[in-house]
């Protein structure tokens, strides 16, 4: 009988126990383990996506497309989930080596990219073969629907949409989307098949908006290769700009490259020369020096100057001329660019106010753009100045610049002598504008001078348009070698300014290395100035002021 009982109230203790450990499990899994729990079943079939954003789009002045992302699949995998077996198939499918998605496929890791940036249509046929462990992430890819043409200027991105080059990497911070994240209800092959809600929203990029229009971008991109070419020279560029508001309407260089298919890109095809290349300007500089001198009143424009023999002295050196020309008036110093004749009319400007109006047109500091790479000119002190280093500043010696340096000064001085910053980007300020460098006067009679560079007896004949007044300057210079200037290497250029009376557009042309045998400015730079404008200014309805008749002698 007490056997019984103590057996009877064993069996009460073990079940009480047992009981007890049940509840308690309960209440540990229901309440105190109820976050873990919920969370380790949720995670086997909703899980967090990132929701990637378009990059903002480039595009021209009218809207016209430069750059824009394109939506593209990016197939991933988890290692931990793929079957060996399946490999080969996968790596035939995407069309990856092998060996290469074998060294992806660490098993420690739970991500890896297969292949990145396929079609939605590549990508659908390898996620329809429902192989564990393969995902699909839609990502977006950069396109330049104006390939070359524009690349220079637009730039490019990486695999992962991040600026590298031009307004890409300069602009990254605007242009750069910021990915978003949701919750995703997934099938038993991690395939999406609900959306449960966002998390954080995506935000696309900034658009923006270019100044320049690609009708003259691709009129200058067609001129500049075809001339460089066909000459046989190392490289070339065009900078077309507005003189009234420092917009830059065409920039072009070659070599070119094209940022869609960049598996044979060479580096020296990324540079923008434009904005990176300095050079001695050369004769190009004449006009710009003697707006000071008549603003210094150290000459005026009905002066005569006596260059004979066509040669002098400075310090050490011998600035020579093309043939001795005799005396010259202010006007055909610029239409004949005599060198002796620069010199002689510079001597008497003093240095200090030389350098300032030299700076104030722009040379010797960057511009405004904030292109990466871009160069500063180079602009000797004022403080070791002499009457040599006064002498070759004054035809463009001894100083650096590059095409924009030029565009921008050209600018100023067709805009009256008011200072003009070049402009890139719609709606970003260009820096301060409006510094009267050089006064209206000074300016109005430089221009004047410029206008018969491009007529009978002057160095640019070959820039001339037929409906419309050009005024213009050549240049022409040895480049720069290891061992001092090189005897049979040029940097030819000519700017030119159309019209000539109420000016709209300074274009710049710089001919890098041209043939031995035709290497002058107005040889190989202005034609390719007059093939550009000639089709340009009828597209930007500026109204004729010239006509081929009038110089034919009809009217």
């Amino acid at each position: 009988m007490v056997q019984t009982r103590w057996r009877y109230i064993t069996v009460q203790i073990v079940l009480l126990a047992l009981v007890s450990v049940t509840l308690w499990r309960v209440v540990y899994l229901q309440v105190l383990q109820k976050d873990f729990l919920i969370s380790e079943g949720t995670s086997r079939w909703q899980r967090t996506e990132v929701v990637k954003a378009p990059r903002g789009m480039l595009s021209d002045r009218y809207g016209e497309p430069i750059a824009v992302s394109t939506p593209v699949m990016s197939i991933w995998a988890d290692p931990r989930e793929l079957d060996p077996a399946d490999l080969p198939a996968l790596a035939k499918a995407a069309q990856v080596g092998m060996k290469t998605l074998l060294n992806r496929a660490d098993s420690h890791r739970a991500f890896m990219y297969v292949r990145r940036q396929m079609t939605p249509d590549q990508a659908q046929l390898i996620l329809d073969m429902d192989l564990p462990g393969v995902y699909g992430q839609q990502e977006y890819k950069r396109y330049y629907p104006t390939g070359e043409v524009a690349a220079h200027l637009s730039g490019f991105t990486d695999v992962d949409d991040r600026g590298q080059e031009g307004i890409e990497l300069a602009f990254e911070r605007q242009l750069a989307s910021v990915a978003g994240k949701k919750e995703v209800i997934r099938d038993l092959l991690g395939r999406s098949v609900r959306d449960v809600g966002e998390i954080l929203a995506a935000q696309p990029g900034e658009n923006l908006v270019l100044t320049i229009d690609l009708r003259l971008q691709y009129l200058a991109y067609r001129e500049l290769k075809q001339a460089v070419a066909t000459m046989g020279a190392a490289s070339g560029s065009v900078v077309m700009m507005d003189v009234r508001t420092g917009e830059i309407l065409a920039l072009v260089n070659q070599p070119g490259y094209n940022p869609n298919d960049r598996s044979s890109l060479q580096p020296e095809a990324l540079r923008n020369r434009a904005l990176t290349d300095l050079f001695e300007p050369g004769s190009v500089m004449k006009p710009i020096t003697m707006a000071i001198a008549l603003d210094a009143g150290v000459v005026k424009v009905d002066s005569l100057i006596n260059t004979s023999p066509g040669r002098m002295r400075l310090g050490k050196y011998t600035i020579r001329d093309f043939k001795n020309y005799g005396t010259l008036s202010a006007t055909q110093i610029i239409q004949k660019s005599s060198n002796v004749g620069i010199v002689k009319v510079s001597q008497d400007i003093p240095k200090e106010q030389f350098w300032q109006s030299l700076y104030n047109f722009g040379l010797g500091e960057t511009s405004s753009l904030g292109y990466p790479g871009e160069a500063t000119g180079s602009l000797p002190n004022p403080m070791r100045w002499d009457s040599v280093i006064q002498g070759s500043l004054a035809y463009g010696y001894g100083m650096a610049v590059t095409p924009l340096h030029l565009a921008q000064a050209y600018a100023t001085l067709a805009n009256d002598g008011r200072r003009v910053n070049a402009r890139l980007i719609q709606g970003v300020s260009s820096g301060e504008t409006g510094l009267q460098v050089v006064s209206a006067a000074s300016a109005e009679a430089v221009m004047g001078m410029m206008e018969t560079v491009v007529q009978r007896g002057g160095t640019a004949t070959r820039a001339k348009l037929d409906w419309y007044t050009v005024a213009g300057k050549t240049g022409t210079t040895h480049k720069v070698g290891a061992s001092g200037y090189e005897d049979a290497k040029y940097v030819s250029s000519f700017v030119g300014i159309t019209p000539a009376v109420n000016p709209r557009i300074v274009t710049v042309v710089v001919i890098n290395e041209p043939p031995e045998d035709a290497y002058y400015g107005g040889e190989v730079a202005a034609p390719v100035f007059k093939g550009i404008m000639e089709q340009a200014m009828p597209l930007l309805n500026v109204r004729p002021d010239a006509s081929p008749l009038a110089d034919a002698g009809f009217y």
